[in-house]
């Protein structure tokens, strides 16, 4: 399992969640401590003035619930269905700046389902 792949969404402005996107990144940028921004690279896309998103508030991301947008033409990503539902607090997140958009990185996502019961399998 690749879980320290580095997985994306990335929110077009036109997307009914950019401005609580936008809403968060300057809540968190205003509490920020550290000032010195993040820069990342994820193919074509670009994303500048980064800011990780501590425990305490990866529930605000948490609660976008982006699985609504999986379909959507304004919203990107290499994630699937199943890994944008399984998001927790436990999955380190960074929200960016990007060209007439949101970039939100995900560290720490599964790639499927955990293996679970004494076989590693339900039995039922």
């Amino acid at each position: 399992m690749d879980s320290d792949k580095i997985h994306y969404v990335l929110v077009t402005d036109r997307s009914r969640k950019a401005r609580a996107l936008r809403q968060l990144y300057e809540a968190l940028a205003a509490t920020r401590a550290d000032t010195r921004p993040l820069e990342v690279h994820i193919g074509d896309i670009r994303g500048q003035g980064g800011i990780e998103i501590g425990e305490r508030d990866r529930h605000r991301v948490l609660g976008l619930r982006l699985q609504d947008e999986h379909l959507s033409p304004y919203c990107q990503t290499n994630m699937n269905l199943f890994q944008l539902l399984m998001l927790d607090e436990r999955t380190e997140m960074s929200l960016y700046r990007a060209q007439r958009a949101w970039l939100l990185v995900f560290r720490g996502v599964a790639n499927g389902p955990r293996p679970f019961g004494t076989e590693g399998y339900d039995l039922r």
